[in-house]
């Protein structure tokens, strides 16, 4: 069967099952990029998205399964309580189901397909409005130059100071942050807006004499932006803070975007927004700061209500 025939045929059968499993659950969340094609030996491999919901039992899982499947030539060929696999063993391809940490994560692929040639190039996915949830954030900084070998280096997160000289990291989350922060708010502005699963967090690096610790922000994704506008708005944020753009880049590439970062040079520090064609990424770092024993324990977050913005898909 060529990949074209899957998803006009029997792709919407497998996204009827996923609805129907997924119904009720009031937190379905995608865990990867939207689904894609890709070149694979003599032909093409659709890798759908990864979505995750509430836990379900195994049993009605595969009844459901069974219902949608059975009639497109799948079979079960894994049944237990961590893992269901379906597969079409005359094409190939197959729909699996992981089951874990009181949740389930659904995915399916077609493997080897050719092409039947009514769709001008097989890598553009026919339209499906139901294929893809919106919402996925990764919770790091998608690296340029892992999709774009001819980008310029993106620049280091350390500052040219000694490390112990840098200023504090309790000075940054208390004198620094709540102006990135208000950057991102203008940047977000009062539109939809996604985040990645994991929240700001504070690493450390305790062997070191003295210690060094780094903030990592939550990442927060939004609509599409003016480049210019940003520049403009990340310029008046952050040149006061002593960051100045030191990296824009525009991609050629489809999909990869327009990268900005502004770093502090003398202490560390990047924040980062990535502006593509569908949405717009937003995310900051520290790089390695001392303390200076303001607070009992670095590693703990000063707190800020601002810093984290709720997350829509909880």
């Amino acid at each position: 069967m060529s990949i074209e025939a899957f998803q006009r045929d029997v792709e919407p059968r497998i996204l009827s099952a996923r609805n129907e499993i997924f119904s009720g659950s009031q937190s379905l969340r995608p865990e990867t990029e939207k689904s894609e094609i890709s070149r694979l030996y003599d032909g093409w491999e659709l890798s759908s998205q990864r979505v995750r919901g509430g836990a379900q039992s195994p049993d009605r899982v595969e009844e459901i399964l069974g219902r949608y499947l059975k009639p497109l030539g799948y079979v079960s060929i894994v049944h237990d309580q961590d893992w269901l696999v379906w597969r079409d063993e005359k094409n190939g391809g197959r729909v699996e189901i992981l089951i874990r940490d009181q949740s389930l994560a659904f995915r399916y692929d077609t493997q080897d397909r050719p092409s039947d040639g009514s769709v001008p190039d097989p890598r553009v996915l026919i339209p499906n409005d139901s294929r893809d949830i919106a919402g996925y954030v990764s919770d790091s900084l998608p690296s340029v130059r892992d999709f774009d070998r001819d980008a310029p280096r993106f620049p280091e997160t350390d500052g040219s100071e000694w490390a112990e000289k840098r200023q504090s990291i309790e000075v940054f989350q208390r004198d620094v942050e709540p102006g990135i922060l208000s950057f991102r708010d203008e940047i977000v502005g009062d539109s939809p807006y996604y985040v990645a699963p994991s929240p700001s967090e504070m690493e450390t690096r305790k062997s070191y004499l003295p210690p060094e610790y780094w903030f990592k922000s939550q990442r927060v994704q939004c609509g599409p932006r003016d480049v210019e506008r940003v520049i403009e708005m990340g310029n008046a944020h952050l040149n006061p803070l002593g960051y100045e753009l030191v990296y824009d880049y525009a991609s050629p590439l489809p999909g990869v975007g327009h990268y900005l970062a502004w770093k502090d040079e003398k202490n560390g520090g990047i924040v980062t927004v990535i502006l593509r064609q569908e949405n717009t990424e937003f995310s900051y770092k520290s790089g390695a700061r001392p303390s200076d024993g303001s607070v009992p324990d670095p590693t703990v977050l000063i707190p800020n209500d601002h810093r984290d913005l709720p997350d829509p898909l909880a």
